[in-house]
């Protein structure tokens, strides 16, 4: 949203229709109102002109569908008092929204992070406590290492080798079984879902694990919860896939 545009139509609306309404006009029912006839007021048309404009920023503003017409026609004249009250509101809205959001926090989601992966955050947790986030990454990555070695009995494999040989895309040989997305294997999705996850098991141990294993620079806690999101989502697929071994 241009927060300025919208705060510099909301003032202009406000302004000009103070100025249209500035003539009293007596009802039929002998009550003194502010509004104004149509040749007898300069702004009319302009009025009209952005009133669909301006309906739709204060609707955007204040979140609702029902606002009236910001221009009413009644008892032979035109009135704007309905209308100056919901663009002020809407107005107010957006010149405290920087210190409301300030104050209440952001809208956006966020993460739990004791609702990732249970394999993950066990691992973790101890040591993001303790504001040990790098070595938290680490072990969280060793704990999905261990399952992929549980799963596939290969042992003797680091890390690299074991990510880039148990999602191979190759048929399994004797000794060397593979974790495979289930489902058909001419589908594109499944196909697709294999190769993916071959391809972010991979970066995975390269990018996140390697370098919290081997650097001792600390991790942003933001970008450590980031990388365990990353394994924890890894390790969910890993869940699904099945354990397909050559023919004896």
């Amino acid at each position: 949203m241009d927060e300025p545009w919208v705060i510099e139509r909301l003032q202009w609306w406000i302004k000009t229709a103070r100025k249209a309404r500035r003539t009293s006009w007596s009802s039929n029912r002998g009550n003194q109102v502010y509004g104004f006839m149509y040749d007898s007021s300069p702004h009319y048309n302009e009025l009209r002109a952005a009133s669909a404009q301006t309906h739709a920023i204060i609707c955007r503003v204040l979140g609702r569908n029902n606002i009236p017409d910001l221009i009413r026609r009644a008892d032979d004249a035109y009135w704007v008092d309905v209308g100056i009250e919901y663009a002020e509101h809407a107005l107010a809205v957006m010149q405290t929204r920087a210190e409301t959001q300030a104050r209440l926090g952001t809208s956006a989601p966020t993460m739990k992070a004791d609702a990732l992966h249970p394999l993950i955050w066990d691992a973790a947790s101890k040591r993001w406590e303790s504001a040990h986030y790098s070595d938290a990454v680490q072990r969280a990555a060793t704990a999905l290492s261990g399952l992929v070695k549980d799963r596939t009995s290969r042992y003797e494999l680091g890390d690299k080798d074991l990510m880039s040989q148990a999602f191979s895309l190759a048929a399994p040989q004797p000794g060397k079984p593979r974790l495979r997305w289930p489902g058909s294997d001419e589908d594109l999705t499944v196909i697709a879902m294999r190769q993916g996850i071959l391809n972010l098991a991979q970066g995975a141990f390269s990018a996140i694990r390697n370098p919290a294993t081997h650097t001792t620079d600390e991790l942003p806690m933001q970008e450590a919860l980031e990388q365990l999101a990353t394994l924890s989502i890894l390790t969910r697929w890993i869940d699904r896939c099945e354990l397909q071994e050559a023919p004896a």
